[in-house]
């Protein structure tokens, strides 16, 4: 039953690989005995294979959670992984040597190790204090060169500075938060009554990454054996549990000497469901009076999770007067919203959800409705539906009208939003902002999902292409002219774009069958066009032919396909499975099918030859006596796709066709098999033939 549950959690996941399909196949594989079996491995392939080449966030998480889990090893998924790797890390670490640390092209380092070498990675920077397990040391990073793969350490012994191997440190070491009271796990006063729960806490609570108790006492003894304790005394005083050692004397958060401190502190009246009491609020708020901007901007995560916590402990009126020292001071809190600035909102993307409301409602406190309204166009997706909640819809909807500029994550909000919105506002949802909004490059990281999922939209959403195509109404000169220039899509994405927006819109067909189709193919198709004089043309018949064909891809055999992948996929062992191996090839043709009759039909003009007028040259749409070795013999000359050598249709873009236009009589023609005609008459086509192709 897991196992047939693990293949359709791989099917759903491969058809829409969203965070709620990931998450529960995750859970399912946490829970297979033989999580690297071949057939497991088969399971994962299609689902490997459907995930893009830019991931979101949570597609690449996905991938480090399978890596350490144990999956079966390939060099594909080891290729996967290092494109996971490069859409979380940052750019200051997106570099070679960081990549190569991780031992993604090393076969002697297994996936799990990838996994933690990769989790220690986003941890390690400057300041940085960790435990080095394979000897047993302490020390606090000065310098990460990726270049000559090394970390500089300073030890907290007093030892001096030492190197150490990147690829060691990802391996080896325990990350943790570089605060003062860190400092006691590495060595304290054996006298100062710190006992071992305290020593538990303290490292759960300092940890930058998840800690087992296990671990942590094995930590633990390895810093503190035999230097603190003898082997004898370690386990009594590890089970020891009478101390408050690691709380101080009950030191209140008003009473903190820095943001570390208060940080720490509010962690533990929170857990306590601790209130501010009147006589703290004047403490509170002499301590961000002090609070230096430099150490705001510093510390600016801290700053916000103290504001955070300080909102769930607090009234309203309380928190006003603690807060308002801060406005102007942290750097995404600034007087006036004309100065705030990206760099400063990243911090929105750095912390958690549950932080998002209790700050949005800070924020609340002290700012006017029309800054609020403002701010909330500036904000990441992540956090728009809370925030936008304690602002007014009215001064909102003004605040986006206003832009000139609107960002892929409002664009999306409202999309997503629509239901609840008025008709003006929807308004914005047009191929001018949408183009503008893809187009824009280096976002930070927590924009960039937005982006993603807009341009997906775009190219994939039938119901917010009916959108575009609604708004531009009759002008839909505008969508042809924006995606001329667009920067955001390929040529071939462009004329996919095209074709099936085309099919929403009778005017914009007609606009593109009129020949504005062609610049808005891009200039990868300028040497196309300008190969044959004539446009690319064919009869109504074949034109529709190639529709009817695309149609049955995208509607009848694509899904059977997919229907036939599910049952080849149910009958085992996929290295001898000849069924499954024919459904993929199948699903790569159809595929590569696909492409080219969209090309075809985004770059073709279909013509009713009824109404061409032959007169004394050549032209597509006419019959032509051709007189060879003095035989006579008639050739149809007709559309790009016309062509049939039993009727003797002749394609215009075949060599002779080429041949043949623009010639008169008694005109001479170069054969393609050698030798030369005479071109002895030129007629309108007969009328059995124009009936045939205006169908």
């Amino acid at each position: 039953m897991a196992d047939l549950r693990l293949e359709e959690l791989c099917m759903a996941a491969a058809e829409t690989p969203k965070s709620g399909n990931l998450d529960e196949l995750i859970k399912i594989l946490h829970k297979t005995e033989v999580p690297s079996s071949d057939e497991v491995g088969a399971q994962l392939e299609l689902l490997l294979e459907a995930l893009p080449d830019n991931m979101s966030s949570e597609q690449a998480l996905f991938c480090f959670e399978l890596a350490k889990i144990g999956i079966k090893d390939t060099s594909v998924f080891r290729k996967i992984l290092a494109s996971a790797a490069k859409s979380l890390l940052p750019p200051y670490l997106n570099k070679v040597g960081f990549m190569r640390a991780l031992g993604l092209r090393d076969n002697d380092v297994s996936l799990p190790e990838i996994a933690i070498r990769f989790n220690n990675l986003t941890q390690l920077k400057n300041g940085t204090i960790i435990f080095l397990k394979d000897t047993s040391r302490w020390g606090k990073v000065n310098s990460v060169d990726g270049f000559s793969g090394s970390v500089g350490i300073n030890s907290v012994a007093g030892e001096g500075a030492f190197a150490v191997p990147l690829s060691l440190v990802l391996s080896q070491s325990c990350p943790f938060d570089p605060a003062p009271e860190t400092l006691k796990l590495a060595s304290f006063l054996k006298q100062s009554r710190f006992t071992g729960k305290d020593y538990l806490a303290l490292a759960k609570r300092r940890s930058l990454l998840p800690m087992s108790d296990n671990e942590i006492k094995q930590m633990a003894k390895d810093s503190l054996v035999p230097d603190l304790f003898k082997s004898d005394e370690f386990e009594p005083w590890w089970s020891s549990v009478g101390s408050t050692g690691a709380k101080g004397k009950g030191r209140s958060s008003s009473e903190a000497r820095s943001i570390t401190e208060m940080h720490v502190l509010l962690i533990a009246e929170i857990e306590a469901d601790k209130r501010i009491t009147d006589g703290e609020v004047p403490k509170f708020k002499g301590f961000f009076e002090r609070l230096k901007p430099a150490v705001a901007i510093r510390d600016d995560r801290k700053v916000a999770e103290c504001i955070s916590m300080l909102t769930a402990m607090g009234e309203a009126e309380q928190l006003r007067e603690i807060f308002e020292p801060l406005k102007g001071k942290v750097p995404f809190w600034t007087e006036k919203i004309s100065r705030v600035s990206t760099a400063a909102l990243e911090i929105w993307g750095k912390i958690q959800v549950k932080h998002i409301e209790k700050i949005s409602h800070a924020m609340d406190l002290i700012y006017s409705d029309e800054y609020l309204a403002a701010y909330a166009t500036m904000l990441p997706l992540r956090c728009l539906n809370t925030f936008c909640e304690i602002v007014d819809d009215h001064l909102l909807y003004e605040a986006i009208r206003q832009l000139r500029s609107i960002s892929c994550d409002i664009l999306v909000w409202v999309w997503k939003n629509r239901k609840k919105h008025d008709e003006e506002l929807l308004k914005i949802i047009n191929i001018e902002k949408v183009g503008k909004a893809l187009s824009v490059h280096d976002l930070p990281r927590a924009w960039v999902g937005a982006q993603r999922e807009l341009k997906t939209q775009l190219m994939d959403k039938k119901d917010f292409q009916q959108q575009i195509i609604d708004v531009a109404g009759e002008d839909v000169w505008v969508i042809t002219s924006v995606l001329q220039t667009a920067s955001f899509c390929s040529g071939s994405e462009r004329q996919s774009l095209l074709v099936k927006l085309s099919r929403l819109s009778v005017t914009l067909r007609e606009h593109l069958e009129s020949g504005a189709g062609k610049k808005a193919l891009g200039a990868e198709t300028t040497a196309q066009a300008s190969a044959v004089q004539e446009p690319i043309v064919t009869s109504l018949k074949s034109h529709a032919g190639l529709l009817a064909e695309l149609n049955d891809i995208v509607n009848v055999q694509i899904p059977e396909n997919r229907e036939s992948l599910k049952v080849a996929r149910a009958h085992g062992d996929f290295r001898e499975n000849a069924e499954y191996d024919a459904a993929k090839e199948r699903r790569n043709f159809l595929s590569r099918r696909r492409s080219e009759l969209e090309r075809d039909i985004m770059m073709v003009q279909p013509v009713d030859f009824t109404k061409m007028d032959v007169e004394e040259t050549v032209i597509v749409g006419c019959a032509v006596d051709l007189k060879v070795n003095g035989s006579t013999q008639t050739y149809y000359l007709l559309g790009a796709w016309d062509g049939n050598p039993d009727k003797n249709w002749l394609s215009y873009r075949t060599r002779l066709g080429k041949e043949l236009m623009h010639k008169a009589v008694g005109d001479k023609v170069k054969m393609p098999q050698g030798g030369e005609g005479e071109i002895a008459g030129i007629a309108p086509l007969p009328q059995e033939i124009l009936d045939e192709l205006a169908h």
